[in-house]
Formats: structure tokens, C-alpha cells, sequence
């Protein structure tokens, strides 16, 4: 929670399994190495995972930990992946997600992953959606099968039939990954051409471009103001507020140009990076006076920020903020919290909250980037 009480939402967090037993695939190794030298790249060098740490099988109980002792977030929403054609468990569990949800029924929510090239993906989606209560589903834009790159875009046949469902059942959100190309994985998978599309053949559906920003920003941001339905999910983008802050303003200063603040999420992408970092820079972001006077970008207010860092999230999910906080007034985090406090120590130190990892644990590994 902000220091002056507003709700810190988290609209994208991993449970990740980067231990060597969970590879399926050469490029597996790659998917993990590159995964650790971004978070090198984006974040302060004190919150940089110790390899020891970073290359193994994360669990539940870390990840909460680091979420509500080691950052300021009061809600997260866990996404798991699709991504079963190079790792045994598809990278992040679905059973993950849904022992933390039930762990932390009003601090956590779920989007599970759906693979439209399953024969039963409409009944996937079904099942969640009325057995599971997720709060919407993840797609990503390729796939790795039977030694070739194959592509699921929105606006495709193979997808369609998913798509109908969700609307069909009034699952609120679809997540769709839009960022770096993945692996060997072509560029044109990843623009959001096909976002477009979907927005408009789907209204009752709000799609969340995750990553927006951080790549393809010029189409990310026309798409948001043509179709209200569009949202901007800045996980990386955010983190970039610490590392690459001109970067960011771009970013921020396009969406905000073009779209408004109403509709810009925050996401923390943990356990992949530490959350806290992207909430203080964005909490002290101020526009740079040139882009304000050269791109005519607008001011960010508090308000903004606000919005962004909670607000937008919750909105969409169609929760009362102040319910959220009764809610998790008084439970076990929040006790935990205010013991933080007392001793001076909240938030938490970087990982900090961490199991010590198992021997052998840190592998060599390769640098890509």
C-alpha cells in the first residue's frame, strides 16, 4: 500500500521454474538465461536475484512473501504460461496459481493459459471460467510444436473458437503476450496487428497487451485509442522507470498522449524481477521537462499514478478498492506488515524473504544479450 493509503495492484505475477529438470527443449536454457540477464538490465544492481536463487524451482510461498513483505503490493494477479513445448510445466504452473489464490483468496486472482492448438481449448476455457472462477485467460502469439515456430494470432481460425468462448462466458479479460521475440520465434508474431482485429470482432472482451511499451509502442498506442477495450499491462515497461528512464517517459508519454491514464496497468512480473523497485520510480516519476515541451506530453499526476499503480487494474476487475482494504485489513500479511514496520524493515530487504537455495542449485550459463 502507498504511504498515503491507495491500493498498489499487481496485474501480472509468475511462480517460474527455472531448475534444469523442467527442460524440455535446447532453447529452454536460453528462455532461463536471457529471463535472468534482463532482470540485470532493469533493475538496480541490489535487487538483482543471486544466481543461487534465480536458477531453480520457485515455489508458492516465495513468491507471496516477496510480493507482500518485500514490496508494497496489496493485490496480485497470477498468469500462468503456455509455454509446454520447452519446459515440463509450461514455465509457470497453473497449480501454482491456484494454490497461491486459494491461499490468499482476497490478495490474489488468476488468468490461466490457454493453447488454442489443443483439441479441448474451448473446453479449457469452460471449465476455468465455471469450475476454476479465473478472472480471464492468457494467450501467447506462437508456438513452438513438432520442430517449427507456428503462429497464434487473434484474428486466425485456430483462435477464434476461444476467443467466442470467453465472450460467451463473460470472462472479462484476455491476456495476450506482445513483447521481444522469444528464442527463434519471428518478429511478426509479436506486433499487435491482430489485437486490433480482436478488439473490434469482440467488444464485450478487454484485451490486456502485456509488455505494452516495451516494444511496438507506436502500433500499442494507435490500437488504445481506437478501441476502448485495449489495455496497456507495462510489466518490463515498468521496471525500464529504473533502468531506462527516458525510455520509460517515451513509453508512459505516448499511451498517456494518445489514451489517457484510465487504462494503463502495472504488473511487477515477480518472480522474474523484484517488484518493489518500478512502484518507487513510478511513484517519483516526473515527465521530463523536454518531452513535455517537445512531444507535448502531458504532466504526470498523482492522480495518474494512482491510477496506474492500482486503480486501472481493480477497475477492470470490477473490484471496490474499499472493500479490497477491508478485505486484508487485519490478515496474516498485513500483521506481518505492521511488525515490518515497528522494527523500521518494511519493505522487506531484497529478497530477503527467499528459502536458502538448495546446493547446486547455480548453474553455468550463457550469456545471449
Amino acid at each position: 500500500m502507498l504511504e498515503n493509503g491507495e491500493l498498489v495492484v499487481d496485474a501480472v505475477s509468475h511462480c517460474f521454474n527455472h531448475a534444469d529438470d523442467n527442460h524440455l527443449h535446447p532453447h529452454a536454457q536460453r528462455w532461463d538465461d536471457e529471463t535472468y540477464e534482463l532482470g540485470e538490465q532493469l533493475m538496480p544492481e541490489e535487487y538483482v536475484f543471486p544466481e543461487e536463487i534465480f536458477y531453480r524451482d520457485h515455489q508458492p510461498e516465495e513468491l507471496e512473501r516477496l510480493l507482500f513483505l518485500e514490496s508494497q503490493i496489496d493485490y496480485s494477479v497470477y498468469h500462468s504460461l503456455p509455454l509446454d513445448d520447452y519446459f515440463k510445466d509450461g514455465y509457470v504452473s497453473r497449480e501454482k496459481g491456484f494454490e497461491l489464490r486459494d491461499r490468499n483468496p482476497n490478495r490474489m486472482g488468476m488468468i490461466v493459459d490457454i493453447n488454442p492448438l489443443e483439441d479441448d481449448a474451448v473446453e479449457q476455457v469452460e471449465y476455468y471460467a465455471k469450475k476454476k472462477d479465473v478472472d480471464g485467460i492468457k494467450l501467447y502469439p506462437s508456438r513452438y510444436q513438432n520442430g517449427r515456430d507456428l503462429s497464434l494470432q487473434l484474428n486466425e481460425d485456430t483462435v477464434r473458437p476461444v476467443l467466442e468462448k470467453a465472450a460467451d462466458l463473460d470472462i472479462g479479460t484476455v491476456g495476450i503476450h506482445k513483447f521481444i521475440p522469444f528464442a527463434t520465434a519471428p518478429t511478426k508474431y509479436f506486433r499487435i496487428d491482430d489485437v486490433e482485429e480482436a478488439a473490434l470482432a469482440f467488444p464485450e472482451l478487454n484485451f490486456e497487451v502485456i509488455h505494452a511499451g516495451f516494444s511496438f509502442l507506436e502500433e500499442t498506442v494507435f490500437a488504445m485509442a481506437s478501441h476502448d477495450n485495449v489495455y496497456a499491462n507495462i510489466e518490463n515497461t515498468a521496471h525500464m522507470a529504473c533502468s531506462r528512464p527516458k525510455k520509460f517517459a517515451r513509453s508512459l508519454g505516448e499511451m498517456l498522449y494518445w489514451a489517457g491514464p484510465d487504462r494503463i496497468v502495472f504488473s511487477s512480473g515477480a518472480t522474474a524481477l523484484h517488484p518493489q523497485p518500478p512502484i518507487d520510480a513510478i511513484w517519483d516519476f516526473e515527465m521530463p521537462e523536454d518531452l513535455r515541451a517537445g512531444e507535448d506530453y502531458p504532466e504526470v499526476t498523482q492522480e495518474d499514478k494512482e491510477k496506474i499503480l492500482g486503480k486501472n487494474k481493480l477497475r477492470l476487475m470490477g473490484k471496490d478498492p474499499e472493500q479490497v482494504k477491508k478485505d486484508i485489513e487485519g490478515d496474516k500479511w498485513d500483521q506481518k506488515i505492521q511488525e515490518l514496520k515497528e522494527r523500521g524493515e518494511y519493505p522487506a530487504a531484497p529478497w530477503s524473504t527467499y528459502e536458502e537455495p538448495t546446493e547446486g542449485a547455480s548453474k553455468e550459463r550463457v550469456k545471449y544479450v
